[in-house]
């Protein structure tokens, strides 16, 4: 049973350690970052939008099933606003991983295999939302520092002359990703006959920035009662700019209270380490009392409560 889990340990860590180092030697993906991926695909494609559209739509996996049950939905919807674009094989490959590294932890926990299987799939699609999260909450940073930018360009061009789809079209032909791809399939959506409502509420969908939100909702009254779009644009811009400041502002201030976050959260860890070392045989009681295994998952459930505490303690939304 031992080397079972060693080879599912030792077969997970390879195979994401080796796609790790492929996709860095190969793809380059710190390149990559800073390119327009519909650009890319546009000019793979002999300039053919809209196959270039429904290839990044496809890996995106924003083109939903009405077949999928709300779980599923949730993974794709949170997948799309990562703005992976992994095949097929890699998804497998990587679902493959996280099962294989749940299965470690259970199985010195759960004695059966009749339980360890679904503990193992419940805690991998635990593991697969923390990470997800984690990657959308990246892009959506990157996304929403580069969206005062794109404004600017939509309100030059909207001084020039140019009615707004164009000015969205220069956005998504300028502008590096994530901004540009996302604009590009914006522009793509106008093109083939959506709505502007629509397609900006789809933007928003496809991010999630609560910047966009605000932008989609200028966009929809100010088509439906009229004004100056540019003088709207422009204190759009200013306000985003200024929460932009205030949130650099507040992680400022915050940053001694998530350093004590993050010294407390790996704290029991290293001072368990550290005694285990000095003294191996000093948790030896723990075990022999039978109820170990409940005193290690019930100290670890706590800690994550308190983890989870302490990070609302030091995070502010506003």
């Amino acid at each position: 049973m031992s080397l079972l889990i060693i080879y599912a340990f030792v077969f997970s860590s390879v195979l994401i350690a080796g796609d790790t180092l492929l996709r860095r030697l190969l793809a380059r993906r710190a390149a990559r970052q800073e390119v327009n991926e519909r650009l890319i695909r546009l000019a793979r494609g002999g300039g053919d939008h809209e196959a270039a559209y429904r290839s990044l739509l496809k890996d995106r996996s924003l083109l939903a099933s009405s077949a999928e049950g709300d779980l599923l939905r949730s993974l794709r919807k949170l997948y799309a606003q990562t703005g992976l674009t992994l095949s097929g094989r890699q998804k497998v490959l990587y679902a493959l991983a996280l099962v294989s590294a749940s299965l470690v932890p259970v199985s010195l926990v759960v004695g059966t295999w009749l339980l360890r299987v679904p503990l193992a799939l419940a805690l991998a699609v635990g593991l697969a939302y923390v990470i997800l999260a984690y990657l959308r909450m990246k892009r959506v940073k990157r996304f929403v520092q580069q969206l005062p930018a794109a404004i600017d360009i939509i309100v030059r061009s909207l001084h020039a002359g140019h009615p707004l789809n164009a000015a969205v079209s220069l956005v998504g032909r300028e502008m590096p990703d994530p901004v540009g791809s996302e604009f590009g399939i914006l522009t793509d959506q106008l093109t083939f006959g959506s709505e502007f409502d629509e397609a900006f509420y789809s933007l928003y969908e496809r991010v999630g920035a609560d910047e966009l939100n605000l932008l989609a909702v200028t966009v929809s009254v100010q088509r439906n009662t009229g004004g100056n779009l540019s003088e709207i644009l422009e204190n759009l811009t200013a306000m985003i700019r200024d929460r932009l400041m205030l949130k650099n502002k507040i992680r400022a201030i915050s940053a001694e209270g998530r350093f004590t976050a993050v010294l407390m959260s790996v704290f029991p860890g290293i001072l368990y380490l550290i005694i285990s070392t000095l003294a191996p045989d000093y948790f030896d009681t723990i075990w022999e009392t039978g109820h170990g295994t409940a005193i290690v998952v019930g100290t670890i459930l706590y800690m994550c409560i308190g983890i989870y505490i302490m990070n609302r303690m030091v995070r502010f939304d506003f």
